[in-house]
């Protein structure tokens, strides 16, 4: 045979050479092209007959592992060297049990091109001494007649240990898996026990999935062969039933196609339940980070946006794109794609109407859930904590709190009466939210306290998210009820009302005893000077009448109002005496109280009695502290008494208070801290710039790149910075590290006190 092949070359290279120098070449190449495609044929040809004249054994009879290769006479069936499930043989030293394999001799791969690659011939050798766990000798597509012998010893080893260790390479995993996709989607073709096993063959893809799923490619070929076998079987109206569909891989899966295919078919209503399997399944549907961290949250959001906007379901039209079904296998075996036999449906996903709906859908419950995503980026164990419930949509705060909530709401609507405020001991809401623990009970847990109960449409004072305050657990606190669309947050106008109040009430009791006149006067004219809404209003009245039982004194006060105008300090002078009166008699501590803020507003403290009369509306008893005698100052009656005994000029006090332009220059000032001292400090001022870091506005930007300039901070000195800057701290720190997330992929800093700036992201925002 070679000396033939040899003498038709130089035959070939004799009529070239001849041609060419003849000059014919152009008539003589085609032909030696000609024949050397037809000598091509004719050695391929040869070969083919000469391997159908090799004599072939049968399957061998028992599995002794004898390493004696033995020459294979015939083409052998599939099922006469398939081990069924449940049979045990012994190979090479070890008891395999389980079946699904195949063992012996002559089964060709299934496009005829040499030996299937899951065939365990036990006639070649292994090593049984040596065996190859880690896989290093094996190649990338394994064969079990050409990888080592101590590559066949782990694979039988893995086998004998009933196919479950964890550890395994996965190369060994994929031999075997080559056998059961051999069986299912070639062998049922003509065998009627390979297709009764076809149940039983899912089953085991299933259980190889659940050890060995976190390997990628395994994954994808287990669940798309899964799908094909589902496909292949579906039935005339699976949408009737709930989707059992096996996701991991990257297109969508078939069986669901089908399924839309047969709703659009019957012009039935799209079961909310395989419009969420198309909504997890569809690679061309955005799965952004709260789908992937927060997926038994989405899908519950994902059901109740689903029927409140399209009821029964969605209504899909038919399409004339029909659906066509293939399958690549795993194994080199089947030489190519299998075509899966599907009936003949619309391919619903090749319009982009409804996949454009699930997609807007998908949108807005990732968008509800992302506070709630990031939070638990930034707290990875903080799922079914209190403050992770505060982030929750409303929807899903109800579920997920489960008979707490419903214990807390009913303890609630008992306890606060509708339209008034309530004090209560702080120790005894606590004890109503069984989550939350007593001990190390801050500012950051009553935070999420105050998000979770304005999801009940209850408000709280002190509510760190409105001030500086927060109550502790030997306190009490002041709740109320609020509105379907109260703030969480405060106006500029609400933080003044806020430090208004907290002066005054100071001033009202400083007697040691407070009056009804007193905490109406407050009330009334701070909602009349700011014009505050409804529902500041209501939560003014229950920080006023916390204030007035906690007695905070003077701190953190003379810092906002050293800065004020002088007819503004006057104004809220006279304000101040008109609160201190209100009961008709100024006492002495409250005279002290009045010397003291008279003094922090820099008014001559003589004034206080000048404005006690210009303000009086019926005789008042002034006092005058470390005297051993009462003095007192009959001051007439105005023309027109008023009813409740307020003692404030309005006339006066609107005349410079009410405008809005009046309105806004207190408000500017008492909330604007003055210009920093010239003075060394640790960490440069936070200065305006542009914002180079998205959702962050330029005095939060700023602020980050102050924490920046520095890799450690204690929370004293976040918590003086912030009033430095007149920031709301905790908030702040949200911002910076959701922003951070987006932007860098990971928080800016981390721990509470002290916390950590990432030096990377610092040098990032500095740079």
């Amino acid at each position: 045979m070679a000396k033939k092949n040899l003498s038709s070359g130089i035959f070939i290279l004799v009529l070239l050479v001849i041609g060419l120098i003849q000059q014919h070449w152009r008539v003589l190449l085609p032909i030696a092209g000609v024949v050397l495609v037809l000598w091509a044929i004719s050695k391929l040809i040869g070969k083919r007959s000469a391997s159908k004249r090799k004599p072939r054994s049968a399957a061998s009879a028992s599995f002794s592992g004898s390493s004696t290769k033995t020459k294979r006479s015939k083409i052998v069936s599939p099922d006469a060297l398939w081990i069924p499930q449940g049979k045990t043989f012994k190979l090479a030293g070890y008891t395999i049990p389980g079946g699904f394999v195949y063992v012996g001799n002559g089964l060709e791969s299934i496009q005829g091109w040499g030996i299937e690659q899951s065939l365990i011939d036990p006639s070649l050798p292994v090593a049984t001494s040596n065996p190859d766990y880690s896989g290093r000798y094996m190649e990338y597509w394994p064969s079990y007649s050409k990888i080592s012998p101590t590559s066949r010893a782990a694979f039988l080893d893995w086998l004998s240990g009933g196919k479950k260790d964890p550890s395994a390479y996965i190369g060994y995993v994929f031999i075997y898996f080559y056998g059961l996709e051999r069986r299912a989607l070639a062998d049922s073709k003509d065998s009627a026990a390979a297709r009764d096993e076809i149940p039983a063959i899912v089953a085991e893809v299933k259980r190889l999935l659940s050890v060995y799923g976190e390997n990628g490619s395994f994954r994808g070929y287990a669940t798309r062969f899964i799908d094909a076998i589902g496909a292949s079987q579906a039935g005339d109206a699976i949408y009737r039933n709930p989707p059992n569909v096996q996701s991991g891989s990257f297109e969508l899966p078939k069986t669901i196609q089908i399924a839309l295919g047969q709703v659009a078919r019957d012009g039935a209503p799209l079961p909310v339940e395989w419009a969420l399997a198309w909504a997890e399944n569809d690679p061309t549907v955005p799965h952004r980070t709260p789908f992937q961290r927060c997926l038994e949250e989405f899908r519950e959001l994902f059901k109740i946006r689903y029927h409140k906007k399209y009821g029964e379901g969605l209504n899909i039209k038919l399409n004339k794109k029909r659906i066509q079904a293939w399958y690549h296998p795993a194994s080199a075996s089947f030489g190519g794609q299998v075509r899966i036999p599907v009936s003949d449906l619309p391919d619903v996903t090749a319009i982009t109407g409804p996949s454009s709906k699930i997609t807007e859908l998908v949108l807005t419950c990732t968008d509800e859930l992302d506070a709630y995503s990031r939070f638990l980026g930034r707290n990875p164990n903080g799922k079914g904590s209190l403050e992770s419930i505060a982030y929750l949509p409303q929807e899903l705060l109800r579920h997920h709190t489960g008979s707490t909530l419903k214990k807390l709401s009913a303890w609630l609507n008992a306890v606060i009466p509708e339209g008034k405020p309530v004090s209560i001991p702080f120790s005894a809401l606590v004890q109503q939210f069984e989550p939350v623990k007593q001990e190390g009970f801050g500012k950051r847990e009553v935070t999420g306290f105050a998000n979770v109960l304005s999801r009940m449409n209850i408000g709280i004072e002190p509510d760190p998210r409105f001030g500086s305050f927060f109550p502790k657990p030997e306190q009490d606190v002041v709740l109320f009820r609020t509105g379907e669309n109260a703030p969480n947050a405060p106006t500029q106008k609400y933080v003044a009302a806020t430090v208004i109040a907290h002066l005054a009430s100071a001033v009202a009791g400083a007697d040691g005893s407070i009056e009804a006149n007193e905490g109406l006067q407050i009330e009334e004219q701070i909602g009349t000077w700011l014009r505050l809404s409804p529902d500041e209003m209501v939560r003014l009245k229950a920080h006023t009448k916390w204030l007035l039982n906690s007695f905070p004194g003077m701190n953190g006060i003379k810092k906002r109002i050293e800065i004020l105008g002088q007819d503004q300090r006057e104004s809220l002078g006279r304000f101040l005496v008109g609160v201190a009166q209100a009961d008709g008699y100024i006492d002495p501590e409250e005279i002290r109280t009045l010397t003291k803020i008279y003094n922090m507003l820099g008014l001559d403290t003589q004034s206080l009695y000048s404005h006690a009369h210009v303000a009086a509306v019926e005789p008042v008893t002034i006092q005058i502290p470390d005297c051993t005698k009462t003095v007192s100052y009959s001051i007439p009656s105005p023309p027109k008494k008023h009813e409740r005994g307020i003692s404030l000029d309005m006339s006066n006090i609107e005349a410079k208070l009410a405008e809005t332009t009046a309105v806004s220059a207190i408000l500017n000032n008492i909330f604007v801290d003055e210009e920093p001292a010239k003075q060394h400090v640790e960490a440069s001022e936070p200065k305006a710039t542009s914002v180079l870091i998205p959702g962050l506005d330029p005095e939060t930007y700023a602020f980050m790149q102050l924490l920046g300039s520095k890799l450690s901070w204690t929370r004293e000195e976040l918590e003086t910075l912030a009033s430095k800057y007149n920031i709301m701290l905790d908030g702040t720190l949200d911002s910076i590290n959701d922003a951070s997330f987006d932007h860098f992929g990971g928080p800016f800093f981390e721990g509470d006190d002290p916390i950590e700036i990432n030096a990377d992201f610092a040098k990032a925002i500095l740079t």
